[in-house]
């Protein structure tokens, strides 16, 4: 199939997404990036990630955020990062 206008063939065009983890006082970077052809996909990648920091819980992240950018740093969305307690639904 040939794309015949830019709609369809920025459909196929991979994207580079970065992941920083925000908090208050400090930021942890994400300088490698991934590619996805969706943006639906970054942000899945992203709850993840943060699904995984609320239930690690090794490191207080709480009212952390991972932010989502473009590789021309513009902020496409955030996730915030749960209280891992209540993710694990602990007492």
């Amino acid at each position: 199939m040939v794309a015949t206008d830019f709609s369809e063939t920025s459909r196929w065009a991979m994207q580079i997404y970065f992941f920083d983890l925000v908090g208050q006082s400090r930021s942890e970077y994400d300088y490698r990036g991934r590619k996805f052809s969706e943006p639906r996909q970054a942000f899945q990648l992203a709850q993840l990630i943060a699904h995984d920091v609320e239930v690690d819980g090794a490191d207080d992240r709480t009212g952390w955020s991972v932010n989502v950018r473009s590789i021309d740093g513009q902020k496409i969305f955030e996730i915030p990062i749960r209280d891992s307690d209540l993710v694990a639904g602990c007492c």
